[in-house]
């Protein structure tokens, strides 16, 4: 089946945190700008190194290649550091940085690195309060941080939910759950990667159901929807999880065998097509298919490599369709 989550494009913290960059660049460098005029030089210091890595993020946003990493071993260990000196030279002021740089924390990094974050954050941070604040004053603070942190996971929760719902439905086809053509050039480029890199073989096996819009207009689309469902499912199904199924057309199919011989790809077409015509079906008739098999060629780009597929898909419906073409 197949069960590997789809890549991801583009994400809506790489767009957040480009934001939140900017904003801190143009917020944090007065401030920083200020420790050292007043003297607070650790304090400037550590204002200076917040604003680069911030900088840092925000040209890696720019150019797509935002890595949380630089954020969670980088960025997080420079805030707590930053705040830690702030509560003990600025004092009461410092309350009011808090709240941004948790709620920063929850829109940058993946949920459990933002939990983890704001744990240190809340344990490193917040004690320092208690030596400089008053203890009414240390108490509130403590209760509207951890009260934020919370209503910041709830929120991201329910907008990582989203997201993922939403990255499923523009990249699996609703009738048969398999993946449509969204991710397809991709997967390709992919495969070509790997058979460049190790050698491995790479094979297509593209799939078209024969007579189909005859079925269509004499027996409903409603039977035709059950046939490609059915044979969605048969094709989710009887494929190893690294090999990726797509439902390129109305009534075509393709199979993209990872690490799989040209002899390999015919003997799975050769099964494929038994089995699909084997199966119980509302017609009066045998069901059908006709299937084209190309297996990756030196030097071969994705689009040559489909059209090579294609053609052979052509070769076996002129032939007399219910066959395998390479």
């Amino acid at each position: 089946m197949n069960k590997e989550k789809p890549i991801i494009a583009s994400d809506y913290r790489t767009k957040t945190t480009l934001g939140l960059a900017l904003t801190t660049l143009i917020f944090l460098s007065p401030f920083g700008v200020a420790q050292f005029v007043q003297g607070n030089i650790v304090l400037g210091a550590f204002s200076l190194v917040v604003i680069v890595l911030f900088a840092i993020n925000a040209w890696n946003c720019k150019r797509g290649q935002y890595n949380f990493m630089l954020t969670y071993i980088g960025l997080v260990p420079a805030i707590i550091i930053f705040f830690v000196y702030a509560f003990h030279t600025a004092g009461v002021i410092s309350i009011f940085w808090c709240f941004p740089a948790v709620l920063a924390f929850y829109f940058m990094l993946p949920e459990r690195q933002a939990w983890i974050a704001n744990i240190a954050f809340i344990v490193i941070v917040l004690p320092q309060a208690w030596m400089t604040l008053e203890f009414e004053l240390a108490i509130r603070l403590l209760v509207s941080v951890t009260m934020v942190s919370i209503f910041s996971a709830i929120f991201v929760r329910v907008i990582s939910e989203q997201q993922k719902t939403l990255e499923k439905q523009a990249q699996v086809d609703p009738l048969t759950g398999l993946l449509n053509r969204t991710l397809l050039h991709q997967t390709l480029e992919h495969a070509i990667h790997q058979n460049r890199a190790g050698g491995h073989d790479m094979t297509l096996i593209s799939l078209d159901i024969d007579h189909f819009k005859s079925i269509n207009d004499t027996q409903g689309h409603s039977v035709g929807d059950s046939i490609l469902r059915d044979i969605g499912q048969y094709l989710n199904q009887h494929t190893l999880s690294s090999d990726k199924v797509f439902r390129i057309g109305g009534e075509e199919f393709l199979v993209v065998l990872l690490k799989k011989n040209l002899q390999q790809g015919l003997r799975m077409a050769e099964e494929l097509r038994v089995a699909i015509a084997s199966l119980t079906v509302p017609l009066e008739n045998d069901l059908t298919v006709s299937i084209g098999v190309a297996t990756l060629e030196l030097e071969e780009g994705w689009d040559n490599w489909m059209k090579r597929c294609d053609d052979n898909l052509y070769r076996a419906k002129n032939a007399g369709r219910n066959q395998v073409m390479a």
